[in-house]
């Protein structure tokens, strides 16, 4: 007995050195494996690129290189039970094999080796990735190929990441790949709200992509489905009442097309970055929507051959929540392809705001000074208005309201163009003119919708620019290093003169927003602006034919104006509020000299105005270059043109004042429904304002009106009156 045991025990010993050394062979092979043939995850290639919402919806999804739709997802993004359904059906031991489990394995074998054919799977979830990295023949040196790259995964990888890649690589037929791609394309629904007859349909698709496709093969998914059904029963992850249930419910499924919002910002977006999965925007999706649905209907009224574009940009962090590049990115007559926000295009009147504002910053004008909407030439240059009519003397404030052409050229050469084009550089905005000249202050150059935007957000932001930011990996793109374009002072003066201009027909925004706002069309009628700034957005407004074609009758009052306000009227109330800077005081000013009436004696003093001034500063009136005239006389170019209109200075001094004939001062009135009341004065052209507001024509609808109080005005260009009115 004690021979037999000792070579029991001597056996025992050579197996287990054998046993060692086979293991340890084993391993060192499959490590000099693992070195030689190093398991490569950029075999599949990248994942689609997909742009969503501030909100996490989807706005667009590319495919990736190779045409496929993959969305990266991980566990925590898929509805649990399909993960639980996918574990009962695929792989009951996941998280307990290695990588192989060695029962199935044999079963399966000895199967295949029986029946000489397939009868049951015995390949992992682990195995099945590795496959879809590496496709085998099935033979064994196949299996082999993929259980040693099994093998691999379980080494480099944890369970939980494996899982992963399975949910993001798992064939779903055709071009989708990935439990998420296939919720959003079979279902139109994220995978995390897949309910569970499409979770289990979605589990057995990658069994045979081509024939389970739902949207093509209908019948075949029901009976694959419903296989996986009575698994699931089987092993308890359903009860029999769901089972049945489930057993009832039919295929509702088809290649669902995916969202197509903003496709110009969201390839941008991906040229920019193409090796990103996820692009998050800040993309409001239900103001985007309305917005499209806002330039749909005004654009039903337009030329098929006109483009707009629009945008909506955050004031405090310069957020771009809505966009639109062009009218229908798919019409190839309004050249839908072609993103009009980023096209240079001509300005029109939009920057003679910012002349103003440099010229208040510099010390020469205030909001009352004296300015000469007059037939006259600065050089070789003659400037016109659109209407081709001439005012006279204007206040500056007016001349920006009604967007006079000839004063804004007056400002113009008194700060010249190289500052002009100088200030605009230091915030990185290229005016695209070889020399600054003066035909820049009505459009003679080049400039961007997202540019204008930019600028125009400096009047709610105290002269500071914002520049739009469109992905939130995005830095604010605030120009911190230079000083801003214009001051505190400045932006509120430009500001609080433009929310003066009434709002295109209606009566007015919405909440009673303020909106300080300004047109624009370039020569030609090529192109129509509108941008408007709020205490919390800016939004701009282009209209045109992409081509540059002119198209006549085109406005940015009649076409784009009313756009922007209906944008306007999309969005929550303003939080904030543009504040006057307490430097910025009224003082009583005289024409013709410009200066406060304390330093001007009675004869001198034409007509009086009232001027919002920086610290109290009233500089004198802008002289004609070249000329040595009186500081209480009338500019030599308002002269020339007086005499030639047969109005002369002195009847500008002793002409009666603007004088309200009806209604009265304190007048109350108790309307009656559709009651119209007909202004009168004693001037005929004088303009009628109600709150400061303007009043088209000489009749008011007091329908329209509030109960209350109300102050009247009429002005006419060198005169105001006013009276108040209650109305019950």
């Amino acid at each position: 007995m004690a021979t037999v045991a000792i070579k029991l025990k001597s056996v025992l010993w050579r197996f287990i050195r054998f046993g060692t050394l086979l293991c340890v062979s084993l391993f060192a092979f499959f490590y000099l494996l693992n070195i030689l043939f190093p398991f490569d995850y950029s075999v599949k290639g990248q994942v689609s690129t997909t742009i969503y919402t501030e909100q996490g919806q989807i706005l667009r999804q590319f495919s990736n290189e190779q045409g496929i739709y993959r969305i990266a997802v991980d566990s925590d993004d898929v509805s649990p039970f399909y993960l639980k359904a996918l574990m009962a059906y695929e792989d009951r031991y996941f998280y307990q094999h290695f990588g192989v489990n060695p029962l199935s394995l044999v079963r399966a074998l000895y199967q295949h080796w029986h029946y000489g054919r397939v009868i049951s799977g015995g390949s992992t979830l682990t195995m099945q990735v590795a496959r879809m990295f590496y496709p085998h023949s099935r033979t064994y040196l196949g299996k082999l190929t993929q259980l040693f790259r099994a093998l691999q995964l379980e080494w480099h990888l944890d369970k939980d990441q494996i899982l992963n890649l399975y949910l993001t690589f798992t064939p779903m037929g055709g071009n989708i790949e990935g439990v998420q791609a296939a919720s959003l394309r079979y279902f139109g629904k994220t995978a995390d709200q897949l309910n569970l007859t499409e979770a289990a349909l979605l589990v057995v698709v990658p069994q045979r992509p081509s024939l389970y496709r739902p949207d093509r093969h209908p019948k075949r998914a029901l009976k694959a489905r419903n296989k996986v059904i009575e698994r699931l029963l089987t092993f308890e992850v359903i009860t029999q009442y769901q089972q049945k249930m489930m057993r009832q419910e039919p295929i509702k499924a088809g290649r669902t097309s995916l969202p197509q919002s903003t496709p110009l910002l969201a390839r941008e977006l991906r040229q920019q970055a193409p090796v990103d999965a996820n692009i998050k925007t800040y993309i409001n999706q239900t103001l985007q929507a309305d917005v499209d649905a806002v330039v749909a209907r005004r654009l039903s009224r337009l030329s098929n051959q006109l483009s707009v574009a629009v945008m909506v940009m955050d004031n405090r962090q310069g957020h771009v929540i809505a966009y639109k590049g062009s009218a229908d990115f798919y019409n190839a007559q309004r050249f839908g392809h072609v993103d009009m926000t980023k096209a240079v295009r001509s300005p029109g009147s939009t920057l003679k705001p910012f002349i103003y504002a440099m010229a208040l910053d510099r010390g020469l004008v205030h909001s009352a000074s004296l300015l000469t909407d007059v037939p006259r030439s600065f050089g070789d240059y003659s400037p016109t208005n659109f209407s081709q009519a001439f005012a006279g003397p204007m206040r500056l404030d007016m001349a920006l309201r009604t967007s006079k052409n000839v004063p804004a050229v007056q400002v113009m050469e008194a700060i010249t163009p190289e500052y002009f084009a100088e200030q605009f550089a230091k915030q990185g905005i290229d005016l695209r003119v070889a020399k600054p000249n003066l035909a820049i202050a009505l459009g003679g150059n080049g400039i961007t919708l997202r540019e204008l935007i930019s600028l125009y957000s400096a009047l709610a932001r105290q002269g500071e620019i914002v520049k739009p930011v469109f992905r939130q990996s995005q830095a604010l793109a605030k120009t911190e290093s230079v000083e801003p374009l214009m001051s505190a002072e400045a932006a509120w003066i430009i500001a609080n003169t433009l929310s003066k201009i009434p709002p295109p027909d209606r009566a007015k925004a919405a909440y009673g927003r303020r909106i300080s706002w300004k047109t624009g069309t370039s020569y030609g009628f090529r192109d129509a602006w509108a941008i408007g700034v709020s205490g919390d957005y800016t939004v701009g407004v282009w209209i045109g034919r992409p081509d540059g074609a002119p198209h006549v009758g085109q406005t940015g009052a009649n076409q784009a104006g009313p756009i922007l306000f209906d944008t306007f009227d999309l969005l929550p109330a303003d939080k904030l509020r543009l504040t006057r800077p307490p430097s910025v005081v009224k003082q009583q000013i005289c024409w013709p000299s410009g200066l406060n009436t304390a330093l001007v004696r009675d004869e001198n003093c034409l007509t009086k105005h009232s001027a919002w001034t920086i610290n109290g500063l009233t500089p004198a009136t802008l002289k004609q270059r070249g000329t040595a005239q009186g500081l209480h006389q009338w500019p030599l170019a308002m002269q020339v043109w007086q005499q030639t209109a047969s109005f002369t200075s002195a009847s500008v001094s002793q002409r009666s004042k603007v004088k309200i004939v009806f209604p009265r001062d304190k007048t109350s009135i108790f309307s009656y429904a559709k009651q119209r009341l007909l202004l009168k004065s004693n001037v005929e052209q004088a303009k009628w304002y109600l709150n400061d507001k303007y009043i088209e024509g000489v009749v008011l609808e007091l329908d329209d009106i509030r109960r209350g109080d109300h102050k009247l005005t009429a002005c006419d260009q060198a005169d105001c009156d006013s009276v108040s009115i209650a109305i019950y």
